[in-house]
Formats: structure tokens, C-alpha cells, sequence
């Protein structure tokens, strides 16, 4: 669904709708920005803190849900900044399944392609990751834009390297 319809009356309500609404996107940019379980939870937490911390400005925006991606990007970018001083871990097969078992699809070939495409997508370069994700969850170039507050060609042309980028990850297995 493109369009969020809501029908909360104060700034919290709306944000718990619109969270719930999109909780599933912000779950794969989470598992695709930190593969540690526990700091994966924290960055929700820190996310959502964010979020009701700006949930009035949030329900007057003109796009709400671009204005919750761009938190979520900001939080995300600041909390990857932070642990980039540390050394990161590979994500764990258990929570690679898990990730899988969340997802619809019930066909083994699809969860092992799932798999795939997320081991692809953490290795892209940042800026490829960030606009593929937002791209992989039906954002357009100016919702995009809009999030990582760059112009559309920008995003164009960061999409199509991402894209580049990814295939040929995929086709080589890496």
C-alpha cells in the first residue's frame, strides 16, 4: 500500500499507526543495517524514541511516511557512524532464518533468494544501501530525495549504481 489513510486523532496515535503500517520496512532496514540481534534492538528503540520524539511534526508533514524514513535513515546513519569504531560480526545463519521465516513467502527457493539479496544489500557501499532500501520498500525518487534530503537526480543515479552494484553481487554469490 503507497498511501497511508489514517485516522488518529493526536500526534501518538498517528505515529503507532504509521509505525504499524510500515513496521515490516523498518524491520529490513534494521536486519540490513546491523546484524548484531541485541544492537539491532537498541537501534529500534532509539528509532522509535526518535520518532515520538518528533510524532507532531510527523502527522503535519505533507509526507509522513518519507518524514518516518528520514528518521529512520538519520537514527540508522548516526547509529552506524557510532559502531563503525567497532568491529562488526557477520550476520549469524539463526538470524539470517529468521529474518526468512518473517517473510511470506513459504517456498524454499525464494527464502534462499531472500537470503541472498540480504547478504548482497549489506554489502553494497552506503549510499547504495541507503537508496536501494528505500527503493526495495515502493519509495519513488522524490520520496527518496526527500529522505536523504538530496535531489532526484542523485537518486536516480545512486539507484542505478546500486542496482549495477547488486546484480553483480548476486551473479558472483559474494
Amino acid at each position: 500500500m503507497r498511501f497511508f489513510k489514517h485516522s488518529a486523532n493526536t500526534p501518538e496515535q498517528f505515529l503507532l499507526q504509521l509505525w504499524q503500517h510500515n513496521q515490516g520496512a523498518i524491520s529490513r532496514t534494521l536486519l540490513a543495517s546491523e546484524a548484531d540481534p541485541a544492537a539491532r534492538q537498541d537501534l529500534k528503540q532509539d528509532i522509535f524514541l526518535a520518532l515520538h520524539q518528533s510524532a507532531a511534526r510527523i502527522q503535519a508533514a505533507e509526507m509522513p511516511r518519507a518524514y518516518l524514513f528520514r528518521i529512520v535513515h538519520n537514527v540508522t546513519v548516526d547509529h552506524i557512524a557510532r559502531a563503525s569504531r567497532q568491529q562488526w560480526r557477520s550476520l549469524e545463519e539463526e538470524d539470517q532464518q529468521h529474518f526468512v521465516q518473517d517473510c511470506p513467502s513459504t517456498d524454499v527457493d525464494e527464502q534462499q533468494q531472500s537470503q541472498q539479496l540480504m547478504h548482497a544489500v549489506r554489502r553494497l557501499s552506503p549510499a547504495n544501501r541507503q537508496v536501494i532500501l528505500l527503493a526495495m520498500e515502493d519509495l519513488d525518487a522524490p520520496e527518496i530525495a526527500e529522505i536523504l534530503q538530496i535531489n532526484q537526480g542523485t537518486v536516480r543515479v545512486r539507484l542505478n549504481r546500486a542496482k549495477t552494484e547488486l546484480l553483480e553481487l548476486m551473479q558472483n554469490g559474494r
